[in-house]
């Protein structure tokens, strides 16, 4: 089983989630290029690279074939390996991890990130009370610690990879890069777990957002919501010779599925993986 990131995310996000299936597979996590520890070269950032990433890393270690989970940002790469290296892919699992192609085309609601204050960086505590209150989210100490930069008082100064690494991995899923993703050619079974918004609960940062940002977001909403139903209903389409896809849908959950959900996640990875739902 290999187990790919989320922008921003390094292997060890992935580090309780992983024993929930170590029972059963080889379990192995990639952090991709430009997020610490693997290397941060100045290009490589769009899908096919990074595929082709995942693909090497398996070559290095002798696997002709797993089954790939991917979180948010890797739904372009799961999708990529199943389209172009099939003979690699058993089977596919997205965690809220959608065809973030079309997300470019419609201006996107006000974000959590700007409400993040110096306080809140004063340390790795605080930083992840931050992220717990507005992204509903509190990761494991160890992909923070690669993930963000310390001064010798422990406060959170930076990120470790480069604005310019991260502005275009987002690049390398807008639709002009990437085109959307043509489900017909993904031959091998696909679960996909999603957590759409919902109009009651809207987003963990919402409350804290001020008046006018809030306003904006109340205009942007709904057609958020009508993307995720849209990704949702065409990664649910059958088509003629490919298994019938799976959705669960986790609606109002926090986009870390597989940490705010786990219970839920692990039991429907394993009905899907065939593999024993009692016990371990």
């Amino acid at each position: 089983m290999v187990l790919l990131t989320g922008s921003g995310d390094n292997a060890h996000v992935y580090d309780y989630f992983a024993f929930q299936f170590t029972n059963f597979f080889h379990v192995i996590g990639i952090t991709r290029r430009g997020w610490l520890p693997s290397s941060q070269p100045d290009s490589g950032y769009d899908v096919a690279t990074r595929a082709a990433d995942d693909i090497k890393v398996l070559d290095a270690l002798g696997i002709k074939k797993a089954v790939f989970v991917g979180h948010s940002i890797a739904g372009a790469e799961l999708s990529k390996l199943g389209a172009q290296y099939p003979s690699y892919v058993e089977k596919l699992v997205y965690l809220d991890a959608s065809d973030l192609s079309a997300r470019n085309s419609f201006p996107d609601v006000p974000g959590p990130f700007d409400l993040i204050t110096d306080a809140d960086a004063s340390s790795i505590f605080t930083f992840q009370a931050a992220y717990a209150r507005l992204l509903g989210v509190r990761e494991p100490p160890m992909p923070i610690c690669l993930s963000f930069a310390f001064d010798k008082e422990g406060r959170v100064t930076d990120t470790t990879t480069p604005d310019a690494i991260i502005a275009q991995l987002s690049a390398g899923v807008s639709s002009l890069a990437n085109p959307p993703t043509n489900w017909a050619e993904i031959k091998a079974p696909r679960l996909g777990i999603v957590a759409p918004p919902t109009v009651e609960g809207k987003l963990p940062w919402y409350p804290y957002l001020s008046p006018a940002d809030q306003a904006v977001f109340d205009e942007r909403f709904p057609r958020l919501l009508q993307w995720y139903s849209e990704v949702i209903g065409k990664f649910g389409e059958t088509h003629a010779g490919t298994p019938v896809p799976v959705v669960f849908l986790l609606p109002g959950s926090p986009h870390y599925v597989y940490i705010n959900n786990e219970a839920e996640v692990v039991r429907q990875m394993r009905t899907f993986l065939g593999l024993p739902v009692q016990g371990n």
